[in-house]
């Protein structure tokens, strides 16, 4: 155990001696060929690294074979501080945007959402927390991998972007509507009849044109499938 301990030491150790944009591009280059043994490792480095380098190695992540993430997860989302709360919500929304690409195939995507499950409960047992733009990519994944016992946080979000109409007289800004057509379009994905009352919710309250044809389409469909 001793051992495994010095060789990162080391490495974290020489990387620091390197200029911040040489360390960055050394950080990239070797985790594109790193695998999951090596996250505690990378991890430390998100946590020790500035913003720009902690991006990078988000971003690096998207590029090796190995897509098991869960543990870097797990490590940035716990460690976010609510002073600086964007910088890990940046952190997380880029490693989330590069390891599960909106453009994968559904089946591709599925499975690695499956491979890190751990670090997925963590996200959604999150969602009340979050700022729009994570939520965002979080029920963006939920579209993908919805189990039962996701249902719950599901139809709660929901809720909220109900009642965050209802306060705002159906009105959203640009930020508020992409999150909820994000939404709508997870709803439309898990194809649960019993989110057809939340979708009409939305639908009945809204004043945003494309926010409201989005919940009509939704509405109709999942009633169709009662």
């Amino acid at each position: 155990m001793r051992g495994a301990s010095v060789i990162p030491a080391l490495l974290l150790g020489f990387i620091c001696f390197l200029p911040v944009e040489a360390a960055a591009q050394d950080y990239s280059s070797w985790i594109r060929y790193s695998d999951s043994t090596d996250n505690a490792l990378i991890a430390e480095m998100i946590r020790q690294g500035d913003l720009g380098t902690a991006l990078q190695i988000a971003e690096a992540l998207g590029l090796r074979e190995d897509t098991e993430v869960q543990q870097i997860i797990l490590a940035v989302g716990e460690s976010i501080d609510p002073g600086s709360q964007w910088e890990g919500e940046l952190i997380l929304r880029t490693l989330l945007a590069s390891v599960f690409p909106a453009s994968l195939d559904k089946s591709e995507l599925e499975a690695r959402l499956r491979r890190n499950r751990e670090g997925l409960d963590f996200l959604v047992s999150g969602l009340p927390h979050f700022t729009l733009s994570l939520k965002r990519e979080v029920l963006r994944l939920l579209g993908f991998l919805h189990p039962p016992e996701y249902l719950s946080a599901i139809m709660s979000e929901g809720r909220d972007l109900a009642e965050l109409l209802r306060k705002q007289q159906g009105q959203l800004n640009g930020e508020q509507a992409g999150l909820a057509l994000s939404y709508l379009e997870t709803l439309d994905r898990v194809d649960d009849p019993e989110c057809a009352e939340i979708a009409l919710m939305i639908l009945q309250r809204s004043r945003h044109l494309e926010v409201a044809e989005a919940a009509r389409s939704v509405s109709r469909s999942l009633l169709l499938d009662e």
